[in-house]
């Protein structure tokens, strides 16, 4: 096993020498607020990812893909419902701000400006997705209230809306925010490049698969393993910064 093989956060390459991984020592950050903030990013990746795998784990099965099974699907078992959409809320919005914390890994001018772009696009994306999955309630309460045919209709007449439609579609950002990050953080060095598979692999599995919550789970699951390993570098180069800072 190599150097490449693990999370690193204790050294970055000098970009003056593409064939040699040399290492520098790791700068303190400016303040012990930084580090606390970055070590906190690094935790909300990693919670993020539980939280929303877990959140797809518990979503209610459906029928179909049809506007009407979903909305069946959720109006079937309220507790289940709410629970689900709880969690992939909570999961949404600590992955939205753990992103933040993931150019912080990027020490050099390599992989840099991918990185940034993939993590302020995944910033983005998870952050609407965080909004969207509260719809759940409101999908539920009118399959319980109204008969379906109405309920479809009052569905469609509110996705309908030029507006909505586009900013329904902004959270498809994180189709290419994890390889971005990935990518930028492999060309620097921090991660090894065949974690870039771990971010593509399972969204097309998704794409092409029928929706089951816990085929869906376990291959959200592999999907975050990228997410995961960004929180352990970013706790490990924040530890290392504290070390740094007290000597």
């Amino acid at each position: 096993m190599t150097a490449h093989d693990t999370p690193p956060a204790l050294t970055t390459p000098l970009p003056a020498g593409p064939a040699a991984q040399r290492a520098t020592p790791v700068a303190a950050p400016a303040s012990v607020a930084g580090r606390r903030l970055a070590a906190l990013g690094g935790l909300a990746l990693i919670a993020g990812a539980v939280l929303y795998t877990a959140g797809i784990a518990t979503s209610p099965p459906q029928a179909s893909e049809s506007t009407a099974d979903y909305i069946a699907s959720l109006a079937s078992d309220p507790t289940l419902t709410q629970l689900s959409a709880t969690l992939l809320h909570f999961g949404n919005l600590f992955l939205a701000l753990g992103f933040l914390a993931v150019p912080g890994l990027v020490r050099g001018t390599r992989g840099g400006w991918l990185t940034l772009i993939g993590a302020l696009l995944a910033t983005l994306s998870h952050a609407l997705v965080s909004g969207w999955v509260l719809f759940d309630f409101w999908t539920m309460t009118i399959g319980l209230e109204l008969d379906s045919a109405t309920a479809v209709a009052v569905s469609e007449a509110v996705q309908g809306g030029s507006v909505f439609g586009i900013l329904s579609m902004l959270p498809m950002l994180n189709l290419i925010a994890a390889p971005l990050a990935t990518a930028g953080l492999a060309r620097a060095g921090v991660v090894p490049w065949w974690l870039l598979a771990f971010a593509i692999v399972p969204t097309v599995v998704m794409f092409v698969v029928p929706f089951t919550p816990l085929l869906f789970a376990a291959v959200t699951a592999v999907g975050f393993v990228p997410a995961a390993w960004f929180g352990v570098a970013v706790l490990r180069r924040a530890r290392a910064e504290r070390a740094v800072a007290a000597r």
